[in-house]
């Protein structure tokens, strides 16, 4: 456009700064690169629980990880899953939330939140009885769980908002965000999602015949259906002025 600086960054420019994941491949965005440069499969079976009653037995599990400090022992794993990816999306990104905290935003998205430790305190209570039932398992089976959890330990003062829509729930939880950064509502923004795996929707899955009784390849020949994972990721999304502003490199 005539009279503009094709060098300055537009009001409605969004970067990304930060990156963060949890993946079967292991904790770190390095892992998950690793894995996918060896062309390798973290698809197989799994302990996250008894899956012999399943029409399937493969699906793909985070590995444990050290991920028991500050009082991570108390969230639920996908809890765990998605405050390690966050840590390590402002860690990447240089960001000092000292400096931007009041305008910094969580938007997470997840499907079943904390469901498999709903699922737990079902299984203890028709089993064991309610005595032994942990209460604090139901508080974690919030959708919002993983978005909550995300905040708090951050210390994101700006906007927090969960979509859940199944699996396009982190994708439009990025759509909200860059909505958000653009009516200038935050400065900053985290962005993305986690899920772990729970019977109920590897059950549903598999009650639809949707889950392949392999690891699955998109595009082979015979592919019988999709495989099931967990895992996080999170953006650290900014407008390009304040990213430039900071001296941080999209």
């Amino acid at each position: 456009m005539p009279g503009v600086d094709p060098g300055l960054p537009r009001p409605s420019d969004i970067v990304v700064t930060g990156l963060g994941a949890v993946t079967p491949f292991g904790w770190g965005v390095e892992a998950l690169w690793q894995g996918a440069r060896r062309g390798i499969t973290a698809i197989g079976p799994f302990t996250r629980f008894d899956a012999s009653r399943h029409r399937t037995h493969v699906a793909a599990q985070v590995p444990a990880g050290d991920d028991e400090n500050d009082g991570a022992r108390h969230l639920s794993v996908a809890d765990r899953f998605a405050v390690a990816a966050a840590r390590e999306a402002v860690a990447s990104a240089g960001l000092d939330l000292d400096t931007c905290r009041e305008s910094t935003g969580v938007f997470f998205g997840s499907s079943a939140g904390g469901m498999l430790e709903g699922e737990w305190f079902f299984e203890a209570h028709i089993h064991r009885g309610t005595r032994h039932a942990r209460r604090g398992l139901v508080a974690s089976q919030q959708f919002n769980g993983p978005g909550d959890a995300v905040a708090r330990v951050i210390g994101a003062g700006g906007q927090v908002e969960t979509i859940s829509s199944a699996c396009a729930s982190a994708a439009m939880a990025i759509g909200s965000a860059l909505r958000a950064l653009r009516r200038g509502d935050v400065d900053v923004a985290l962005a993305g999602g986690s899920d772990a795996l729970c019977q109920l929707t590897y059950g549903g899955f598999n009650a639809l015949r949707s889950v392949d009784e392999v690891a699955s390849r998109p595009f082979r020949k015979d592919r019988m259906g999709l495989s099931l994972g967990e895992g996080a990721g999170v953006l650290v999304l900014e407008s390009a002025a304040h990213a430039s502003r900071r001296g941080a490199r999209p």
